[in-house]
């Protein structure tokens, strides 16, 4: 069974289309970091309106 559609690296074109391990990695990173800022921020803010209480 051959893909007419190939890529350069002689994938087929739906696994062309699917990114690489290394690349939802550095995304995953990405979002947690964001996710973990996120979180101090409104635990900063949810202190600071208690200590206001």
């Amino acid at each position: 069974m051959t893909d007419p559609e190939t890529d350069p690296a002689g994938r087929p074109a739906l696994l062309a289309a699917t990114p690489s391990a290394e690349w939802v990695a550095g995304w995953l990173r990405a979002l947690a970091l964001l996710a973990g800022a996120t979180a101090l921020l409104l635990a900063l803010i949810a202190f600071e309106l208690l200590v206001r209480l």
